[in-house]
């Protein structure tokens, strides 16, 4: 059966909604040229604006991650792994490149929720919670983004090991605020995740 769009009736519909309490504290890795840990993006993404409209008119998604290791595999190892055999050799200048933020929920976010069966609840196809087509997510997001309850944004697994991310609209950034940043290369842990990960870093040529 294929997959189907958000039903005409979407704004009736009820979500699966989890409140992300004030405290809560997750992370974010991005390019460093990026001044602004809370800088959000407009491109084509998982759960971003499918319309064509001039940007000023569209949501912009922000993503997070709940550790380290999950933000370092959505943004930067994302499928590199598929058919390695063994260790992954990794640049180091793609870390010195990049930047770790920690953020902390100021005020509760009310996220749409498609952990565990709530997907299900909702009449969420698999194809949305799994990630394998990012079409039908930017659809069904966008249903979400305008309901009436006007959720905050989207809460869900990583499908890359299961563990939390959030896709944050732009509209809720007044709720987090970013409470520490540092070179990824230089983040607590990141010895720990690299080595869980299979992955090396090769030193920069200094010919270059």
């Amino acid at each position: 059966m294929a997959a189907k769009d958000p039903p005409a009736t979407s704004a009736k519909s009820r979500l699966e909604l989890h409140t992300v309490t004030a405290g809560a504290r997750f992370g974010r890795i991005y390019l460093g040229r990026y001044r602004d840990p809370l800088g959000y993006g407009k491109s084509p993404s998982r759960f971003s604006d499918p319309r064509r409209r001039v940007d000023a008119n569209r949501f912009g998604v922000l993503y997070l991650g709940d550790t380290l290791k999950v933000c370092f595999l959505e943004a930067v190892l994302r499928d590199r792994h598929d058919g390695s055999d063994g260790s992954l050799l990794l640049g180091e200048d793609e870390l010195q490149e990049r930047n770790y933020a920690e953020i902390e929920v100021a005020s509760a976010l009310n996220m749409v929720d498609l952990r565990n069966d709530c997907a299900v609840r909702m009449g969420v196809p698999t194809d949305v919670a799994r990630a394998s087509s990012q079409a039908l997510a930017r659809k069904w997001s966008l249903a979400w983004h305008e309901h009436p309850s006007q959720p905050d944004g989207i809460i869900y697994p990583s499908r890359l090991n299961g563990q939390t991310n959030l896709a944050v609209y732009h509209r809720a950034l007044p709720k987090l605020r970013a409470i520490g940043v540092r070179r990824l290369i230089r983040a607590t842990g990141l010895a720990t995740v690299l080595n869980e990960l299979l992955v090396e870093l090769a030193s920069p040529d200094p010919a270059e």
